[in-house]
């Protein structure tokens, strides 16, 4: 039995010792017969008419049931002095709850009645179970371990325990395919801060809790919690809860997935939390008693549907969400008469962002005010509330009607932002529609929303959402035979990714699967509904109806597939192609057979084509293939196909080549090469560190790979073969030793769009954490997008670290000078070249070619390099310089006198003809040509603008002239030429005026400069438009004389990376498509605001419960906390009461920290945004875990701890190679 801090764990030894004593005293009974039979208990001596004790009856019977019988206790009261063991295969039943009755003999110890531990398939059911006001019993039914147990048609009443984790009527741990259903259970724990109706728990997968009725608990109805997926909690009816803590009518809790809570009738609260692809529909949250709780709806979940459900009074509120949770839907639920809010949105005050929620044809209504329950009088009767930290939410199609105050509240706490509300009606409601949307917030999606008759008919104004939302769809039947299977095709689009579809069937658990296939289990109409967010966090939806209809069985096969055929095969595998079969209902897929042998399946109507694989070459088969339907139906076979595969290929591909390594860092090494050949065709290449398989790539062109995991400072030697479809490997291709860089020691040294300075030649990256590029540079780098080249995180806030302990950029030792240079071949244009690779301390990367004193070309590691666009029967000396990473060149190589070759190619081309303009514009003309003929081969064209070189081509008979003035004449030739530098003669000339231009006019300049919001670090900037006569494409934003970045468009723009308490100017221009550039706005001097210190320590947060209320919020200087059986403070409850400390820690030392956290009971630690440990169960101990960390930068870390009873310490310490093991000091911890 599962310990719950000592007090279940007392009660299983206590069992056992009784029933270790009761052993010695029991009679032997004869085995049962091998048949199923009814045992009267009366028969081995219980009496239901008297008070004597009728455990050793009872147990006997038990003992002498065999798999499949019934030990029966007829009408009468029977009492028990201990717990009734039961056994695998064996019911226990009374002859009715209303006539058979079970009770403790008075002074009993025993905390059960009856108690089935490791057994399956045992069953208690069809009696009363009176507690008789025990303040021992902790329940009337345990299960524990074992699979597929029952307990059905109970009456369970009275259990008067105050004390300890419980008492739960019906319990179960750790034990599977559990059936709890039809009991009625009254009085349970209604003075303990844990009574519940029923708790399965701790591994009880596949629970069935259904069709039960409680009433009267301390703390909730029906419990689900920890590691217990597959529950079914349905057809429930649940009263009276909260007699002594809050009032959960069911709660599923921590990794209950793939769970449904359907059709249930609770007075108060619903709660799913810290579990994924969960289903909450169509129950009724409603208390009729005038009973007050705390809220209908908590669905905190991972791909969550709560649908079609009912709140009506009775809580404060409505629908509550806060952060930890996945993407949801919310369809089709009404909230109405609630005390203080319809629904909240809560990301304020917890570390988290609460997003990718979907509110769907909602009602939230009559919310009352002045109710003198309300938790927060004057703030009652809001519909909608938003309470920060709240992003990427979609309110759609929700109507809110009639409530007391305002419609929409958003609080003024930050960090609200990507809301859209769409399609609602927002009616009669007495204050605004909605109060407002934060100026400082960029996106806001407002449209086609109906507002009538509310205190202030507020209409917003949409802004931002740059990026386009996708656009949800898919394809489906509208009826389907009741068993038959129904295919829902995906046909959403995005401009992006679409990174969730959720799907809401209208039964069953949420499905993510992009087309999903499923079988509904009753008839009846289903609204099915698509969500699909996509990367950028937005979201639509797309809803269908389905008719689930009965009907008689099919017993109609479908018609044989025909034609079949091979279109392709080679040695080892075989294509095939059939036409589709028709079926009366519907063809599901297609087997596919070897001789009289299935070898695979095809899913779906047109799935028409199959690979037969794992063939021998040279051999002849026969295939054939037939469809089914889903009622099991199979056609006849196709017609037989006879193949007979290729022959087999045993030609390995060739080596690669070139073997080089462009870059590498402190751990990894990226390497490239040149593609190998096959006769029949290269798959792929395999990656050898020495002698080990680093990796593989796929595909003939698939000639680069990084090998990642490396020790810093190390030299390790690679090689790479290629391989082909039938596994011939090819040799080896050149070694390339490459030593890795030291160990890096990352720095931060600027913020987007600033200066990056440092001494000497260093390696900086630039990015967000999982996305960087990097570069070598000499004191100083912009940290922009033009600075590297490229924009490694679109969208994102990037920064520049540079490498302190110097990797590639801190190395200042040359390459030794390449030797052995030699000339292996020549043309009358070119010269091939050859050396002996260089050595460097830490890696040669590339070679420069010298023709006398010009640069002819460079290499990225190869020793070989061919020099072109030479004069025949010339002579030329060459060298070459070794380079490495960090710049470093070496001395010359010997110099290599070479003549090249005699022409032997003098004849030109023909001159092109036919020259046109196909189309101009203002500032480009177009140009078409036929083509030149030559001796050899024409390679390309040169065009000419009068006698200047416009550009060229390399065989293509078309060619853009731009950068030309409008109004302009202009004389176009062509000359083509061939491989041996022969030019033909041009082009007759073609005379071209470009258009007149078409917009000279600049936008007005932007007025209205303002700067709504700054912090120490930025300025938000806004002004009004321009007006262009043709159309403002943008504005430039300039900071003094830099500019700081530039719209597309919008009148926004924060300027980041800015230093505190610190004045600048700034201004704006306009300009349009054709580049006009509007004078500058009026210049805003804006000072940033003074920048902030933490204060040392962290914000500790101490709640009642799980994160229930917030009793107590301080800055504790270090966690380091022995409270006994005590509590940090009278204000924060004893033996059950969570913790939150939240900050930023500052490593001494840049390395390898260990985290150390020790505590009783639960432990969760957050460094870094990274969660480490996790841990949230009852426990005492220490555990570790480690991150790399850089000194002297502030990281976020968040620990969370949870007392269960008994005990309570927390402790956090840290250790690494530089400093010993400590509580982290106070010196080391910020507040922010």
């Amino acid at each position: 039995m599962r310990s719950k801090n000592g007090k279940i764990g007392t009660l299983k030894v206590r069992v056992i010792t009784i029933l270790s004593a009761l052993s010695l005293m029991l009679p032997i009974i004869p085995a049962t017969s091998a048949f199923a039979a009814t045992l009267n208990v009366t028969a081995y001596g219980a009496n239901g008419g008297d008070t004597a004790d009728d455990l050793a009856a009872i147990q006997n019977a038990v003992n002498a049931a065999a798999s499949g019988d019934t030990v029966l206790l007829p009408a009468g009261t029977y009492y028990l002095s201990a717990n009734v063991n039961g056994k695998s295969g064996v019911k226990i039943a009374g002859a009715g709850r209303d006539v058979t009755t079970v009770r403790m003999t008075s002074g009993s110890a025993s905390t059960m009645f009856f108690y089935l531990h490791n057994v399956t398939n045992a069953e208690v059911a069809d009696m009363t179970l009176d507690g008789n006001n025990s303040t021992v019993l902790l329940s009337a039914v345990t299960s524990e371990s074992g699979d597929s147990n029952k307990m059905r048609n109970l009456r369970v009443k009275d259990l008067a325990a105050s004390a300890g984790f419980g008492p739960f009527a019906l319990y179960a741990i750790g034990s599977t395919n559990l059936v709890i259903s039809n009991n009625i259970v009254t009085n349970t724990g209604v003075n303990s801060d844990w009574g519940g109706g029923v708790r399965a728990g701790w591994g009880s997968s596949h629970a069935l809790i259904e069709n039960n009725t409680i009433a009267d608990t301390g703390r909730g109805g029906i419990f689900v919690n920890d590691d217990s997926p597959y529950a079914t909690v349905r057809g429930n009816t649940i009263t009276g809860t909260g007699k002594k803590m809050e009032g959960l009518g069911i709660e599923l809790h921590t990794n209950v997935d793939y769970s449904v809570i359907e059709n249930n009738n609770v007075d108060h609260w619903i709660s799913a939390v810290r579990s994924k692809y969960i289903a909450v529909r169509n129950n009724i949250v409603k208390a009729n008693d005038g009973s007050v709780g705390h809220m209908g709806l908590e669905v905190m979940v991972d791909h969550g549907v709560t649908s079609g459900n009912l709140v009506d009074g009775g809580q404060q509120v409505g629908m509550q969400q806060s952060p930890g949770t996945g993407y949801q839907l919310w369809n089709y639920n009404t909230v109405q008469n609630i005390i203080m809010w319809g629904m909240q949105l809560q990301g304020a005050g917890t570390g988290f962002t609460e997003q990718y929620q979907y509110f769907y044809k909602n009602i939230w209504k009559n919310g009352p005010t002045g109710n003198p329950a309300a938790a927060y009088p004057g703030y009652d009767g809001n519909a909608v509330r938003i309470h920060g930290d709240t992003k990427n939410i979609v309110f759609d199609s929700n109507q809110i009607l009639n409530n007391g105050r305002k419609a929409i509240e958003i609080t003024t706490a930050g960090g609200t932002d990507r809301i859209s509300f769409i399609n609602n009606t927002i009616t009669g409601n007495g204050g605004p529609s909605i109060d407002q949307y934060p100026s400082s917030a960029a996106d806001l999606e407002w449209s086609n929303n109906t507002v009538s008759g509310n205190g202030t008919n507020t209409q917003l104004t949409s802004r931002g959402f740059s990026d386009a939302k996708p656009v949800a769809n898919f394809t489906a039947p509208l009826t389907v035979q009741l068993g038959q299977p129904i295919t829902f095709t995906n046909t959403s689009t995005d401009n992006g990714t679409i990174v969730e579809n959720l799907w809401d069937l209208g039964e069953g658990i949420p499905v993510t699967t992009a087309s999903p296939t499923y079988t509904y289990q009753k008839a009846g109409t289903y609204k099915v509904i698509l969500g699909v967010w996509d990367n950028g966090g937005r979201a639509s939806v797309k809803e269908q109806t389905v008719t689930v209809f009965t009907g008689p069985p099919d017993t109609t096969a479908p018609t044989a597939p025909g034609s079949l055929s091979a279109p392709t095969k080679s040695n080892v595998t075989v294509d095939l192609s059939w036409t589709a079969s028709t079926d009366n209902v519907g063809v599901i897929g297609y087997d596919v057979y070897r001789g009289g042998t299935l070898i695979g399946s095809t899913t779906g109507a047109s799935a028409t084509t199959f690979t037969a694989t794992g063939l021998t070459p040279s051999t002849a088969y026969s295939f054939t293939v037939k469809a089914k339907d889903a009622s099991g139906n199979v056609s006849a076979a196709s017609n037989t196909l006879n193949v007979t595969t290729d022959a087999g290929d045993t030609q390995a591909p060739t080596a690669p080549s070139s073997l080089t390594s462009p870059t590498k860092n402190d751990t990894s090494v990226s390497l490239s090469w040149s593609a190998s050949s096959d006769n029949v065709g290269v798959t792929g290449y395999n990656i050898y560190n020495g002698s080990t398989l680093a990796g593989t790539t796929t595909g003939v062109s698939a000639t680069s790979f990084t090998v990642t995991g490396l020790a810093s400072n190390t030299a390790f030697t690679f090689t790479v073969k290629a391989k082909d479809a039938s596994n011939n490997i090819s040799a080896a291709s050149n070694s390339l030793t490459v030593t890795t860089d030291p160990a890096a020691n990352w720095v931060n040294c600027a913020g987007e769009n600033n200066p990056c300075n440092f001494t000497g030649t260093k390696q900086v990256r630039y990015g967000v954490p999982g996305s960087y590029v990097y570069g070598t540079f000499t004191n100083t780098v912009m940290c922009s997008n033009n600075g590297f080249g490229t924009d490694p995180a679109v969208g994102q806030y990037k920064t520049c670290d540079v490498n302190q302990a110097g990797g590639t950029g801190g190395d200042t030792q040359a390459p030794t000078a390449p030797t052995g240079l030699t000339s292996p071949s020549k043309t009358s244009t070119s010269v091939s070249l050859s050396w002996t690779a260089s050595t460097d301390n830490v890696g040669v990367t590339g070679y420069d070619v010298y023709n006398g004193s010009t640069l002819a070309g460079s290499t990225t590691g190869a020793t070989t390099f061919t020099v072109s666009g030479l004069t025949a029967s010339t002579a030329y000396t060459f060298t070459v310089k070794a380079k490495d990473a960090a710049g470093n060149a070496s001395a010359a190589s010997s110099g290599l006198n070479v003549t090249t070759n005699a022409a032997s190619d003098t004849t030109a081309p023909s001159a092109p003809t036919g020259l046109s303009s196909p189309s101009k514009t203002s500032t480009s003309v177009s140009l078409s040509w036929t083509a030149s003929t030559d001796n050899v081969g024409v390679t390309g064209y040169d065009i000419y603008n009068g006698s200047t070189l416009a550009g060229s081509t390399t065989g293509a008979t078309t060619f853009t002239v731009s950068g030309l003035t409008a109004s302009t004449a202009y004389t176009f030739t062509v000359k083509a030429k061939d491989a041996a530098g022969n030019a033909s003669a041009a082009s007759s000339g073609l005379n071209v005026t470009t258009n007149a231009s078409s917009d000279t006019t600049a936008p007005t300049a932007p007025t209205g400069l303002t700067s709504p919001s700054k912090t120490d670090t930025s300025v938000s900037l806004s002004w009004t438009a321009s007006t262009d006569n043709v159309g403002v494409t943008g504005y430039n934003v300039y900071n003094g004389a830099t500019l700081a970045g530039s719209t597309t468009g919008a009148t926004t723009f924060t300027v980041t990376g800015l230093t505190g308490s610190t004045a600048y100017s700034f201004t704006v221009k306009a300009k349009d498509a054709a580049n006009n550039l509007s004078a500058a706005s009026s210049t805003l001097n804006v000072t940033t605001n003074a920048p902030s210190s933490g204060t040392n320590g962290l914000l500790g947060q101490y709640y009642a419960g799980e994160f229930g209320t917030l009793a107590l919020s301080r800055t504790d200087a270090t966690i380091d906390f022995d409270w006994g059986g005590g509590r940090p403070t009278d204000d924060v409850p004893g033996e059950w009461f969570t913790a939150r400390w939240t900050g930023k820690v500052q490593p001494q030392y840049s390395e390898t920290y260990t985290f150390y956290t020790n505590t009783d009971d639960g432990v969760r630690l957050w460094v870094n945004g990274t969660q480490i440990i996790n841990n949230w169960v009852a426990m005492n101990g220490e555990l570790s875990a480690t991150i790399t960390l850089t000194a002297g930068v502030k990281y976020d870390i968040k620990m969370e701890y949870i007392e269960n009873g008994g005990n309570a310490h927390a402790q956090l310490s840290w250790s690494s190679a530089s400093q010993a093991k400590q509580i982290i000091p106070t010196g080391r911890l910020f507040t922010s």
